[in-house]
């Protein structure tokens, strides 16, 4: 049978509700005048060990789900919390992630090895998101 097992559901409500908390903490930060969109974000979330174990079963795909550049989770003991920075890569023009590799390839200057593995090669994997 197909479907999502209660810890999967559990998992993503936990993700959703992050989420949330995150998006305010970016309204914060874009409020301050240092970022302008989710994507010039960069996300550190601390988490106890269950949230923790929710947000790291994305992996790399959990940055999608938050719609930021760049998102880490970490484990520690007490309360949630997320600290924004501004990225400080440059702006892919096609996916609008701030990437370290945006002009790494010379013929594709603007864009990043993401977009050109997607556009030009095998692609990236993603899993979850």
């Amino acid at each position: 049978a197909h479907g999502l097992s209660v810890e999967r559901v559990a998992a993503w409500q936990d993700v959703i509700q992050v989420r949330g908390l995150v998006n305010k903490e970016i309204e914060v930060k874009r409020g301050q005048g240092l970022v302008g969109s989710s994507l010039q974000s960069e996300i550190d979330v601390y988490a106890d060990a269950k949230l923790y174990t929710s947000l790291a079963s994305l992996q790399d795909d959990l940055r999608f789900v938050l719609i930021t550049s760049r998102a880490a989770v970490h484990e520690q003991a007490g309360e949630t919390s997320i600290e924004v920075t501004p990225s400080n890569y440059v702006k892919c023009e096609r996916c609008w992630h701030y990437r370290a590799d945006v002009g790494a390839h010379a013929e594709h200057p603007t864009i990043c090895g993401r977009c050109v593995s997607n556009l030009f090669g095998a692609g990236e994997p993603r899993t979850y998101a």
